[in-house]
């Protein structure tokens, strides 16, 4: 893996992204043999408490290093932590546990960066080269992307402050994920109907005098591949929410539903202001 910058010394490993201050990490290993896992992880484990890591999982899946991530249940539940952020970070023996070929690798470097998450190896092969960050070559990578699909019902969050500047921010950002999660729908309208959320939250959901106001913006993936869209702002109320939706008033809510989106809005479970949603179907449908 490319070495990259780290709070915490790592010295003689392969390193990719930054590793916060308080880490929280996932073991992995895959092997045919359950006691040569076992010990792998264990050695992992003493690997990452060295460091001043937090374990928060370990596991292992049964498996050959040629069998495919998607038939593997252990990494599903790791994959599923990096990308809830449950889990910052990733501990591997070795990068072919994970990605045995060099666009696998880009991919895989990809995601982890675009989390953020970083991952290291303990044990990194002899005369294993360090692999620069390319663009993914599709056909080598299709099959490992699919791999890395979003796990349904995970969540994507940030958390932006309530101004103009971060419209653009969030829609960029949630574009960069959803392409490198390989979402099959539109990923372009999906990016525009977030921005449309995210600046009637910055006009219209501004608190009297909260210059430290931010709103919250979560993605979630549906079993039919569909994606919710939800940006949060600390207005509890959404005065005529019915003729913003319909589009007789103002044109943020109406340009979304024209995207495609199917509006609604929610009061935060948390009781902290409100939530406005946009459901998109995998596939747009033609108008």
């Amino acid at each position: 893996m490319t070495r990259a910058a780290s709070t915490t010394p790592v010295p003689q490993r392969e390193l990719v992204g930054t590793v916060p201050d308080r880490a929280h990490v996932a073991l992995y290993t895959s092997s045919p043999d359950s006691r040569a896992a076992t010990q792998a992880l264990m050695g992992l484990r003493e690997f990452a408490i060295r460091q001043g890591w937090t374990v928060v999982h370990k596991v292992y899946d049964l498996a050959p290093l040629d069998a495919p991530l998607w038939h593997r249940t252990g990494w599903r539940a790791v994959q599923h932590l990096l990308g809830t952020g449950a889990a910052t970070g990733l501990v591997v023996p070795d990068e072919r546990v994970v990605a045995r070929h060099t666009g696998d690798r880009d991919v895989l470097h990809s995601w982890l960066l675009g989390l953020p998450a970083f991952a290291v190896c303990a044990y990194p092969r002899a005369g294993h080269a360090r692999l620069p960050l390319r663009p993914v070559r599709a056909l080598e990578g299709a099959a490992f992307r699919r791999a890395l699909r979003w796990p349904v019902g995970a969540h994507w969050r940030r958390s932006y402050p309530l101004h103009p500047l971060s419209v653009q921010q969030a829609r960029e950002a949630a574009r960069g994920y959803l392409t490198l999660r390989s979402w099959p729908g539109d990923i372009v309208v999906a990016g525009d109907v977030l921005a449309r959320l995210a600046y009637n939250a910055v006009v219209h959901a501004q608190p009297a005098g909260d210059a430290d106001a931010r709103m919250r913006v979560r993605l979630t993936l549906s079993e039919s591949d569909g994606l919710l869209v939800e940006v949060g702002d600390p207005r509890p109320d959404f005065r005529n929410s019915a003729a913003a939706i319909a589009g007789v008033l103002g044109n943020g809510l109406r340009e979304a539903r024209l995207l495609g989106a199917e509006v609604s809005w929610r009061p935060a479970p948390d009781g902290q202001g409100k939530f406005v949603r946009a459901r998109l179907p995998a596939a747009r449908t033609p108008s």
